[in-house]
């Protein structure tokens, strides 16, 4: 179990970042922008089920 979470969320992480800095410039806003989105979609489902 600890070899599976280590290649999860270690290995996948190093090897996801290292990738990330080999990309564009271009690349980099998209990547911002999506993350971006993805907060505001969470912000807004947590805003919603506040108000039921």
């Amino acid at each position: 179990m600890k070899a599976l979470l280590k290649l999860l969320f270690v290995d996948s992480l190093v090897n996801i970042l290292g990738d990330l800095f080999e990309q564009p410039l271009i690349m980099w806003a998209f990547i911002g922008w999506g993350w971006l989105s993805i907060l505001v979609m969470v912000t807004s489902i947590y805003q919603t089920m506040g108000q039921l």
